[in-house]
């Protein structure tokens, strides 16, 4: 005797979107189901992809953007890093010998933290003094285009 088909079997979906097990069971209407992402393989491929990207970053103000941000990121994680070890290094010569392990750890976590500030803060400054592209660049730009 053959049975039936199993009717409650979900479709399958297609192997080149984004599939998703959610943990609860079902996925909430702002994530994978948000018109954005619906189709986004297909528009990435039709647009040139990563070719059209690297294209596009090569641009003047483009690279000038991502060198800026790859070197504020490089910052985020190299200046924390290292002011944590120089205060872990040179703390015990300012207050003593007698300072415990676990303070000069939490003093050190707390000069990296107000560091990682201060890189936010130079980032701003930076990104509001940088001069606006002017007409000339623009064109330039276009020409290349």
């Amino acid at each position: 005797i053959m049975s039936e088909p199993d009717q409650t079997a979900e479709p399958s979906t297609p192997t080149d979107e984004i599939t998703f097990d959610p943990p609860l069971g079902r996925v909430p209407n702002f994530t994978f189901l948000h018109p954005v992402l619906s189709g986004s393989r297909e528009r990435w491929v039709k647009n040139g992809g990563g070719t059209q990207l690297i294209k596009i970053l090569k641009d003047g103000p483009n690279m000038q953007s991502f060198r800026t941000l790859v070197r504020f990121t490089i910052a985020m994680f190299a200046v924390p890093a290292v002011v944590m070890a120089l205060v872990y290094a040179l703390l015990p010569m300012w207050l003593g010998p007698s300072v415990a392990r676990r303070d000069l750890v939490m003093y050190s976590g707390i000069a990296a933290i107000g560091s990682v500030q201060f890189v936010v803060a130079a980032y701003i400054v930076y990104a509001f003094n940088e001069p606006e592209p002017d007409a000339t660049s623009e064109a330039a730009s276009k020409k290349r285009s």
